[in-house]
């Protein structure tokens, strides 16, 4: 017998100075990456991303522009057209300072780092010379992060030093600090195999730099995989778990944020269809993780890869064409997450217990559409079903959409009622239910 799960009047603690920016919508920190600094390329992802609704994109950097010689020094004006096109189209770019012991020299120093860190975020930091020259007053690069994947060893034959990796973090970080306190620096994404054995020396060693404020969020890549990562009844994969497991074993404070630039479900040993029920769930457990007081903490979630076709990257190609852009069964489960969240903004989410979330965004003149998403999944909420009693409707609310990675299900009458029981829900997946 299926269990039912009542959510009458949700009410978690709001956002404090310390988490995610209350007036952020969903559409601003879902986003994607590489952008390359070829035109060709960054127009037209630039338009993909506008048009999808999604706010943010990763632009690598490599060591011939950051650091091309000691007598140069960092050439950051290299990336002016990505960055003023980056405006143009309303995205937040993120720089990932690449470094890889495949093709780069020696690491360098906490100063080589600090001077990389200062000189780019001199020229992109919302309110620089630079940007005002250009007219753009209020927007800039605010997050600046370095060494992807450290231990991937495909890249990275001779391992890092910790020891130097957390040296050369900190020098980011004081160089991009010195221009403005506020920006934020983030170590490159970490593997997820890694972390899950709990083998991953680069976390400790910048644990301290997490605690004394120089590191803002902690990044993990999470490729799901049926085999390997499998979603069905195994929360601890959970980006959530994931990210409170790493801040337990190396002792980080409970005021870092969290980011994914890389995740996916996997088509492997799957169809596209499987892989678009569970990827809905992937979407909202990047969007959703919290602290330990339960307020939300995601700074940006970017699928891999939103711009791949599905002929070329069999496994995580989002599109089966990128001009013009033509989802995959995955591609448009994000559509339609962006489509129906792009302008909401987070109210309350729960994913420790009930897996309940609660959005609200604007909806015809004064009034106020409510969303809930619903992980209805086995160890993804503690009272899974195939019936969910919402309470809490909206006064003026007429009717409740019911949403599953496929589309609309079901519309329901909901006018003049203040609760409602939907009944004969799918389990085993994501729901989506918006109040209008």
């Amino acid at each position: 017998m299926f269990r039912v799960l009542s959510v009458i009047a949700l009410c978690f603690p709001l956002f404090s100075p310390a988490s995610a920016r209350a007036e952020t919508t969903v559409g601003q920190i879902i986003g994607g990456g590489n952008v390359t600094l070829r035109e060709s390329d960054y127009s037209r992802k630039f338009e993909i991303l506008e048009k999808l609704g999604a706010g943010m994109c990763r632009i690598p950097v490599n060591e011939s522009i950051y650091d091309p010689s000691k007598e140069k020094g960092p050439q950051p004006e290299r990336l002016d057209a990505v960055i003023l096109a980056a405006h143009r189209h309303g995205i937040e770019p993120i720089l990932l300072f690449e470094y890889y012991t495949r093709w780069n020299g020696p690491l360098g120093g906490s100063d080589r780092w600090q001077a990389i860190g200062r000189a780019f975020a001199e020229r992109f930091a919302p309110g620089s010379e630079w940007l005002r020259s250009q007219g753009i007053a209020r927007w800039g690069v605010q997050t600046y992060s370095a060494i992807n994947e450290p231990m991937w060893r495909a890249n990275n034959p001779t391992p890092i030093d910790p020891k130097q990796y957390a040296a050369a973090l900190k020098g980011l970080a004081d160089g991009v600090h010195s221009v403005d306190p506020s920006l934020r620096v983030n170590p490159g994404g970490w593997q997820e195999c890694p972390l899950f054995a709990g083998k991953n020396p680069f976390v400790a060693a910048v644990a301290p730099l997490f605690n004394t404020g120089k590191l803002d969020a902690v990044g993990i890549h999470r490729y799901w995989d049926v085999d390997y990562v499998p979603m069905t009844g195994r929360y601890d994969f959970s980006l959530q778990y994931q990210f409170d497991k790493v801040k337990r074993a190396a002792g980080i404070n409970d005021d870092v944020h969290f980011y994914t630039d890389e995740f996916n479900f996997k088509l492997r040993e799957i169809s596209e269809e499987d892989a678009a029920r569970d990827f809905l769930t992937a979407i909202f457990d990047a969007l959703t993780v919290v602290d330990r007081e339960g307020r939300p903490v995601t700074r940006f979630a970017m699928p891999w890869n939103i711009f791949h076709r599905a002929d070329r990257d069999e496994h995580y190609g989002l599109c089966t064409s990128d001009d013009p852009w033509q989802p995959t069964a995955r591609g448009r489960v994000l559509q339609m997450v962006c489509r129906l969240c792009r302008d909401a903004r987070i109210v309350s989410c729960d994913p420790r217990s009930t897996g309940i979330t609660v959005l609200e965004r604007a909806g015809a003149g004064d009034q106020i559409d409510r969303i809930w998403v619903w992980q209805n999944r086995r160890n993804w909420t503690d009272r899974p079903g195939s019936e969910l009693t919402i309470g809490d409707l909206p006064d003026d609310a007429r009717q409740l959409q019911v949403y599953d990675y496929d589309g609309l299900r079901q519309t329901l009458d909901i006018a003049d009622k203040t609760s409602i029981t939907v009944k004969d829900l799918p389990t085993e997946q994501t729901l989506i239910f918006v109040a209008k």
